[in-house]
């Protein structure tokens, strides 16, 4: 059985998924901090919430190009504006 060659482009696209995954997470970690003394639900919700980005973060395969151009295409705009990322969150 041959194995099937992976192009360095598609290694580093799913880099930039994982990574744009790494600062979403990131976000979330930081508005917990902020609620956990005052709104500690709010804040398990969101623990809850960062869990399933661990998750959607450990499924990425670099064979499924549509899901790391789809995951790319998501995160990207959020990340960069925190105001639209908790809007969308």
């Amino acid at each position: 059985m041959a194995e099937q060659e992976i192009s360095y482009d598609a290694i580093l696209r799913t880099e930039i998924a994982i990574e744009l995954l790494n600062q979403a997470r990131a976000i979330v970690t930081a508005r917990v901090y902020q609620l956990e003394g005052t709104d500690p639900d709010t804040a398990e919700a969101l623990r809850l919430r960062r869990r399933d980005l661990i998750a959607v973060q450990q499924s990425i395969a670099v064979a499924d190009r549509e899901m790391v151009e789809n995951l790319i295409a998501l995160w990207g705009p959020r990340v960069k504006d925190e105001a639209r990322f908790w809007a969308e969150f």
